[in-house]
């Protein structure tokens, strides 16, 4: 069997220095990532900032941080003692769905330091992971995902699907199977596999939501469910049949669409005991084969009609339509115009240019509110702020 990584020296400081910068070079305005890069070279965690709100690059006092950062993980890992502090936790309640989860924030080298093993582990991802599978992925993102929908929808592939959603994903995955996989890919990397495990360990019992090793080794191994459940068959009259036309899986969301409910549903049987069996995880089983034409798929913020036409999720509508109401009343706040600007890409996705709704009490019904309008005035105040944080920093 064919294992992957096997030239990667996770202690190689060549190795290691391009992807400590890609992991501090986006946080430098963070006082966090600030006071760390500090200790590690000559510049105050206040001149750190500055020069990367002007967008400096790699200059010579930066280099010496990056350097003598690879050197310092070079050393604990060739060592076998990685000295990181321990993972604290916080209880955060998403906006939209109103789920309470509880995240890690790590310390700041250790999420180098995951940075660095997810960084080793690049031909692995490569290798496993599926097409049509988003989220944390680089250039898979939630429109693309859509588009495959509609694609799919408009080639009359999606007459009946189903949405499966793993049962707490991240912390039924445990770092002993995790291992067991990885030994089984990366069998001959003995460093790589020891640097992987002991950031695994500062987990505890599961993986910790926030991480980025979390994101990837999810993704990793719910590849194995994807090509899994794709490779079904079944023989009717002498031919091969496939149960399931597409999948799409963002993150540990997952949607099935087939041609026949009968096949679909014994898909989805056979995929939720292969997990189990295989990762200990469990489909929640509020799951129903649904007809494309009754109710359209919602997923990924976006829901796709039989037609194939793309539209806003209702409760994220109802969000956006209330910043673009409150920042049409003259609320010109930074967070506020920022909002305006992320949920504009929702409308340009669905094709909404305009959309009608009532300012504030005593107006006259049917007063439209323009959005292209609105999101020109969002952009010229982030543009005018971003200007003024540079020429306060000079």
């Amino acid at each position: 069997m064919k294992t992957y990584c096997r030239n990667i020296d996770p202690s190689d400081v060549k190795t290691i220095e391009p992807f400590v910068w890609d992991c501090i070079r986006p946080k430098l305005k963070r006082k966090d990532y600030s006071d760390f890069v500090s200790r590690y070279c000559d510049l105050t965690d206040r001149e750190i900032r500055e020069n990367a709100r002007h967008g400096y690059g790699l200059y010579p006092d930066m280099e010496r941080a990056v350097r003598n950062i690879s050197l310092d993980i070079s050393l604990r890992i060739r060592q076998k003692d990685l000295q990181l502090d321990p993972i604290r936790y916080s209880t955060r309640t998403d906006g939209l769905s109103k789920k309470t989860r509880v995240i890690g924030v790590e310390s700041v080298m250790q999420q180098i330091m995951e940075h660095v093993a997810v960084g080793c582990m690049k031909e692995l991802w490569t290798a496993k992971y599926e097409y049509h599978q988003y989220a944390s992925i680089k250039g898979r993102g939630q429109l693309k995902g859509v588009k495959a929908i509609q694609k799919w929808t408009k080639k009359g592939k999606t007459k009946y699907f189903v949405k499966l959603d793993v049962r707490k994903c991240f912390q039924s995955l445990k770092r002993e199977m995790a291992m067991r996989w990885l030994r089984r890919d990366i069998g001959k990397n003995a460093l790589l596999l020891w640097f992987v495990d002991a950031l695994l360990q500062m987990h505890g019992d599961g993986l910790v939501i926030g991480s980025l090793l979390s994101q990837f080794l999810c993704n990793y191994f719910l590849s194995y469910a994807y090509r899994y459940v794709m490779s079904l068959c079944k023989e009717r009259r002498g031919k091969r049949m496939k149960l399931v036309s597409c999948a799409l899986f963002y993150m540990d969301d997952i949607l099935l669409t087939g041609v026949d409910r009968r096949n679909l549903v014994m898909a989805v049987r056979k995929m939720i005991k292969f997990m189990l069996k295989e990762f200990g995880l469990t489909v929640k089983p509020d799951w129903h084969v649904r007809k494309h034409t009754d109710c359209g798929i919602d997923m990924m913020g976006y829901v796709v009609t039989a037609k194939g036409r793309i539209k806003i999720r209702p409760r994220v509508f109802i969000r956006a339509r209330r910043a673009f109401v409150r920042s049409a009343r003259g609320d010109n706040r930074l967070k506020m115009q920022t909002r305006v600007s992320a949920y504009y890409g929702f409308f340009k996705a669905a094709r909404i240019r305009h959309f009608e709704t009532v300012k504030e009490k005593g107006a006259e019904k049917g007063t439209v509110i323009q959005i292209l309008e609105i999101q020109k005035k969002a952009s010229s105040i982030i543009s005018n702020e971003a200007r003024r944080n540079l020429s306060c920093a000079a």
